[in-house]
């Protein structure tokens, strides 16, 4: 009878002994798994939903700007319209339809971003199931095997009550683990379906941003088209080159009334370049000013018109530029003389594509006639980077770049800026 007693009792020490074990081993993988489910749902959505959203309110803007030029071509066809006027407005129509196209594939990388991700996170959900579900299997198998054993026999063999006790409380924690992975086992299977809902909406959207983008695609083929044809009308009278003239002096004072509006939001500015150029290393106070003499050019080529009080070489008019026009054949690639914030993106009529650069401490530069831009607004580009292509756009002159510097609301000579042309 006392043999019994040892072996029963040696059984239920080994017991719990294995139980214990268990419960050690059970505690650490529900609580990795626990916090391997919750990884996945939270990994980066809450920045990348941020920046869906934005983008979105981008792609929005851009549509209304669209629509907006669509009613105002609508109520110029009853009137009478020069070639200019119109080659102005199929420019403007280039413009806003490249600028959407551009936004468009912003968003298909962000949304092909987005998805990858989703697909991660189903992968690691299912992954984690599988985990749950052979370990929740494994535990069954065991209470089945267990048979007619109980939890109240290996309460009632125990040698003293503190051992009833600690016994009672390791069932207790056993049960508690199993509530845990089957409740794990149900969340991760919602987690899945919800994912899943989650990836099929976000293919859905990426298909119709392919399929918007290439219907703009087309409606640009046209437009070039057009453009091209109205150019070499305008081009044949001389007077639309007077004309036009006249038309870049306006343009001037556009760029003054853009450059004092981005004064307002200078501090702004100010503090993004701060803390971009702290991350770079960059220790100077103002980067631009100790450049001066020694900036980069924009692009290689001939100054065909200098800075200031100018003669126009065929119509003899005299005219004041803001800035330089440098000749270089059309798709040469325009860089960023010092790194910025891209603050403007927009056409002006005259000066056609144009871009404005912060560079903190009140001083911009202007790039105009350009075209194929590839940076964004409010985007922190570094020097020589390539910000756009030179075009014809907004001119009848060939394809040029036209550069301004300003600090303030003061234009400057480019040509005491930069350095020596390489």
């Amino acid at each position: 009878m006392s043999q019994f007693i040892i072996l029963k009792l040696g059984g239920s020490i080994a017991t719990l002994m294995n139980i214990m074990n268990r419960i050690t081993f059970l505690k650490y993988t529900v609580l990795l798994l626990f916090l391997s489910i919750l990884t996945p749902c939270i990994y980066s959505q809450e920045d990348i939903d941020k920046q869906i959203i934005y983008k979105s309110e981008e792609l929005q803007n851009i549509r209304s700007e669209i629509a907006s030029h669509k009613k105002q071509l609508e109520k110029a066809k009853s009137k009478e319209q020069t070639i200019l006027s119109k080659l102005e407005e199929t420019e403007r129509e280039i413009s806003l339809t490249s600028k959407l196209i551009r936004q468009l594939n912003r968003e298909q990388k962000q949304k092909e971003q987005q998805i990858e991700q989703t697909r991660k996170s189903i992968e690691r959900l299912s992954g984690n199931l599988e985990t749950l579900k052979k370990n929740f299997a494994r535990r069954l198998i065991h209470i089945y095997k267990q048979g007619d054993f109980n939890d109240w026999e290996l309460i009632l063999t125990s040698q003293s009550l503190n051992q009833a006790i600690y016994r009672y409380k390791y069932l207790r924690t056993i049960s508690e683990i199993d509530k845990i992975s089957a409740a794990n086992i149900r969340l991760n299977i919602r987690a899945i379906s919800a994912k899943k809902e989650q990836l099929i909406a976000e293919l859905e959207d990426q298909q119709n941003i392919i399929a918007e983008k290439t219907n703009y695609q087309r409606s640009l083929t046209k437009q070039n088209k057009q453009r091209d044809s109205q150019l070499r009308t305008a081009k044949q009278d001389r007077n639309n080159l007077l004309t036009q003239i006249k038309t870049e002096e306006k343009a001037a004072e556009e760029i003054l009334n853009l450059i004092a509006n981005l004064e307002k939001e200078r501090e702004t500015i100010q503090r993004e370049l701060e803390r971009q150029r702290q991350m770079a290393g960059v220790r100077t106070v103002n980067p631009f000013l100790d450049s001066r003499g020694n900036l980069p050019w924009p692009v290689t080529g001939q100054i065909v018109s200098k800075f200031g009080i100018q003669k126009h070489p065929i119509l003899k008019t005299i005219t004041e530029n803001s800035g330089i026009d440098i000749k270089v054949s059309k798709g040469t690639p325009v860089r960023a003389v010092l790194d910025g914030v891209v603050t403007t993106i927009t056409y002006i009529r005259g000066f056609g594509n144009t871009i404005i650069i912060d560079h903190g401490s009140g001083f911009y530069t202007v790039y105009s006639h350009i075209d194929n831009v590839t940076v964004f607004e409010k985007e922190y580009i570094t020097r020589n980077t390539i910000i756009a292509e030179v075009s014809d756009s907004g001119t009848l002159s060939g394809a040029l770049l036209h550069f301004e510097i300003w600090s303030n609301r003061t234009k400057l000579n480019p040509e005491e800026w930069l350095g020596d042309r390489s």
